[in-house]
């Protein structure tokens, strides 16, 4: 029986920061394992910061990237963006990138444009954005929460037009859309953290590039069902995180996809980042 839990999935994904400061995220952060600095248990009810406020400044008079015990949620991550160039360690892409989308969701060409000043390879930088989409990916599939069922959805469609047969068997089945991106996004993550292919956060072999468009056209029709069938939905989500706006851009500026495959009228999006 399939299982609908995103816990496994977003400990495999884990990262030192994550976008969101509400409860459900820093949970999974937990449940991650990580003792990352950035990472934080939820504060208690009434719970004072007493000098622990995210980005507080140490002895030495460093801004500490943290997110300490006790932090109230309005002052989480609350530093601002470090130059990629400045900054160290396998992780700095990915934290680079969550703290271009802390600050917007809808700044689409510096989220998604190749950083200048420094060198990033373009495979690693379309790598760790792929990575980041999974994860709010698994947020997008908590929202739908009882909406999207074996029984409401039978079958992984696209409005009555197109319908998705499921990879992820030995032979391709139909699936409920339900667990059709359960298993894309599963597939996905197993993907992206095979060493044998991603042996390393800081670099992409060549020949694993070959892997994305792929993972990205299978990916992107959880967009197209959550917008024909989940409409209120995919407004709803689309409002606060952009999320399609975001995954169709980055596909079109890396040629990920062709534009005949983009379901999703652009309106329906771009709608949304102008209000």
């Amino acid at each position: 029986q399939t299982s609908h839990c995103r816990g496994p999935v977003l400990w495999r994904l884990s990262v030192p920061d994550w976008i969101t400061c509400d409860c459900v995220c820093r949970s999974s952060a937990m449940l991650a394992g990580t003792a990352s600095a950035s990472s934080s248990s939820c504060p208690p009810d009434g719970a004072q910061a007493a000098g622990a406020s995210a980005g507080a400044s140490s002895g030495s008079g460093v801004a500490r990237r943290r997110n300490l015990p006790g932090t109230p949620a309005a002052q989480m991550w609350n530093w601002p963006v470090r130059p990629l160039v400045a900054s160290e360690g396998p992780l700095r892409v990915a934290e680079y990138i969550q703290d271009l989308l802390r600050q917007s969701t809808s700044d689409l060409e510096r989220i998604y444009e190749l950083p200048e000043g420094c060198c990033v390879d373009p495979l690693l930088w379309q790598y760790e954005h792929l990575r980041q989409f999974l994860i709010e990916l698994n947020l997008l599939m908590v929202a739908l929460g009882e909406e999207c069922t074996p029984d409401t959805c039978p079958k992984m469609t696209a409005s009555n037009e197109w319908q998705y047969l499921c990879a992820a068997h030995r032979k391709t089945q139909d699936c409920a859309a339900i667990d059709y991106m359960s298993h894309t996004i599963d597939g996905s993550t197993a993907l992206l953290t095979n060493a044998k292919h991603f042996g390393s956060r800081g670099s992409v072999p060549p020949d694993s590039g070959k892997y994305f468009q792929s993972m990205a056209r299978r990916l992107y029709r959880i967009f197209a069902h959550v917008y024909y069938h989940h409409r209120s939905i995919f407004d709803e989500r689309e409002a606060e995180t952009h999320l399609c706006a975001r995954f169709s851009h980055f596909v079109m500026r890396y040629q990920l996809m062709s534009p005949s495959m983009l379901l999703v009228p652009q309106d329906a999006y771009e709608t949304n980042r102008s209000t």
